[in-house]
């Protein structure tokens, strides 16, 4: 008797035998020997990119795999890739809750708060002194809360926030001490130095509150100021209330600063390496900037309020450039995931630069039609002014973008530029300029300075590697 195999109980399994698929087609190849690279791959620009470190150029993509050029490639490899691997996490501050935009949209108002008292102020210190402690105070002011500013950024970017803080903290008193060196080198009284320190303590106190995005607790501080500011203009007799309450604001700032900076950090304190040419490039930047912005309207505060006051609307829309500035990293990286080709991508980044320029300039130039009419129309100066502070909206919405590609020297010798085109040609006449002639001269090196800006933007924000 036979016993067939297969039906003996002793006798093994049989398992069937899988013979590898070979695959005829060179692109399923190139996509499994790819793979690992790409796993996470979220657009077809970052296959290209890969592909073309590879060593895939447009001759092997016409000869190997029958695509015209590497970027049609690496399409038909995208899309044989499948979903990535992991889904990718949202790009850094890629939405704002409604919170957050609040918060950003307030720091316009936020830096034009003190204004509510300074008619009390010109009356109390005199006006030749008080312009003058407010424009030195502001310019210093600008330029160390913007250096402060970037270094504590660099300190928590590196994981040491105890060392942001401390910095943080140590700038409101070094801030008081400044008001105090500045006031004396003015050759002022007690009231002028008071004023220097109130201005300094100020900005510095404003900058670390939004540091730790307190803002609130600044506005809270000084609204009673505002409303003192406001009542002396309707009673003269309020000047010492207006003052008195101003005083108490500032210094309710500067403690509500320093409260903030206390029991901050983990406690590290290994070494973090600043970069200092980026740090002075920053407080070069911030120093011409104030400058720029301040030169024009200074001539005209003492007699020519109208003209002076057009710098308004830009102050109260920054927060608004501001936030704008903050969404475009987000929206570029959503551009690199619908473009398919590098020239795509140059095409919508740029219409989406010129885009965000026009809606910054849209919000002070429907406040400057409001401070106009609220004027009765003063004058083509005032409209000039006006205008030209409406382009600097999209001015310090560029300087927003070149900043974060840390392109400070380009800042700066554009800032200087600017500044000689509109002085230069000031001193070149030799005799003072009408008040027209001179708007219309700032106005001139506002749209020079747009354009230099424009064009140091453009090397860098058309790059796809900078929104990977």
């Amino acid at each position: 008797m036979t016993i067939e195999q297969g039906t003996s109980p002793a006798a093994p399994p049989i398992h069937p035998v899988v013979v590898p698929r070979i695959s005829t087609d060179p692109l399923d190849e190139l996509v499994d020997r790819m793979r690992p690279a790409l796993a996470r791959a979220v657009e077809a620009l970052q296959v290209a990119a890969v592909l073309e470190a590879d060593g895939v150029t447009d001759r092997t993509a016409r000869v190997e795999y029958g695509f015209p050029d590497v970027f049609a490639l690496a399409q038909e490899v995208y899309r044989r890739l499948g979903p990535p691997a992991d889904d990718p996490p949202a790009p850094a501050g890629g939405k704002h809750g409604r919170r957050q935009t609040v918060r950003l949209l307030l720091h316009g108002p936020l830096y034009a708060l003190p204004g509510a008292v300074f008619p009390a102020v010109l009356a109390e210190v005199g006006e030749r002194d008080a312009l003058m402690a407010l424009t030195v105070a502001g310019v210093v002011g600008w330029a160390c809360a913007g250096t402060v500013a970037y270094a504590a950024y660099q300190f928590l970017g590196a994981d040491r926030p105890r060392r942001a803080a401390l910095l943080l903290r140590v700038s409101v008193p070094a801030a008081a001490v400044t008001g105090v060196l500045a006031g004396m080198s003015m050759g002022g009284g007690r009231s002028l130095i008071l004023l220097a320190v109130g201005q300094l303590t100020y900005q510095l106190s404003g900058t670390v509150l939004m540091f730790y995005r307190r803002e609130g607790l600044q506005a809270l501080a000084m609204a009673p100021a505002v409303t003192a500011g406001i009542a002396y203009l309707v009673d003269a007799s309020l000047r010492g209330v207006a003052l008195g309450t101003a005083a108490i604001g500032v210094t309710l700032v500067a403690v509500a600063a320093l409260v903030c900076t206390r029991g901050r950090g983990t406690g590290k304190r290994s070494r973090v390496r600043m970069r200092r040419r980026s740090l002075l490039g920053v407080t070069a930047y911030g120093f011409l900037s104030a400058v720029f912005l301040l030169h024009a309207a200074l001539p005209y505060l003492s007699h020519r309020l109208d003209i002076a006051i057009g710098v308004a609307p830009l102050i109260l829309s920054m927060g608004f450039v501001e936030w704008r500035a903050e969404r475009f990293r987000s929206q570029a990286v959503g551009l690199t995931r619908v473009s398919l080709r590098p020239r795509d991508f140059e095409r919508r980044v740029g219409t989406l630069v010129g885009r965000e320029i026009g809606v910054c300039m849209a919000v002070p130039a429907g406040l400057g039609l409001v401070l106009l009419a609220a004027l009765g129309f003063p004058g083509p100066e005032s409209a000039v002014m006006v205008a030209a502070h409406v382009l600097l909206a999209g001015v310090y919405y560029l300087a927003f973008l070149l900043a974060g590609f840390e392109r400070f020297g380009l800042l700066c010798c554009a800032i200087l530029v600017a500044l000689t085109l509109h002085l230069g040609v000031v001193q070149v006449v030799g005799r003072p300029v009408a008040p027209l002639a001179d708007t219309t001269l700032y106005l001139g090196s506002v749209l020079a300075l747009l354009a230099q800006f424009l064009l140091g933007l453009a090397p860098s924000v058309r790059q796809v590697r900078h929104f990977r």
